[in-house]
């Protein structure tokens, strides 16, 4: 399984987009809605990579009727793993959070 550039801008029009959406109508703001979906958005593809990498540890062990399955799981798990780390530490590190209105 490779990633190229059309991986990440299929990531990016699946998680980026939505969320920036959503966000812009809950928060009203353009700038706090980038900030909450961008900062979602790398926090996932990082927790992709880092499942990826303990896919490619772990989990060529299992039976190959169970690999595809194991591997979405491992990967979705990191990608929203990571997405909510990164919103959790956006929160904790700045002084404003974004969703918090002023």
């Amino acid at each position: 399984m490779g990633f190229s550039a059309s991986g990440f801008l299929l990531f990016g029009a699946c998680v980026f987009i939505p969320m920036f959406v959503i966000a812009l109508a809950m928060l009203g703001s353009v700038r706090r809605a980038f900030l909450l979906s961008a900062s979602f958005t790398i926090g996932g593809l990082a927790g992709l990579f880092i499942g990826l990498l303990c896919f490619f540890l772990i989990g060529r062990q299992h039976s190959p009727d169970m690999i595809s399955l194991f591997q979405t799981l491992v990967l979705a798990a990191g990608a929203m793993g990571g997405g909510v780390l990164a919103v959790f530490l956006l929160g904790k590190l700045s002084k404003y959070p974004p969703w918090k209105r002023l």
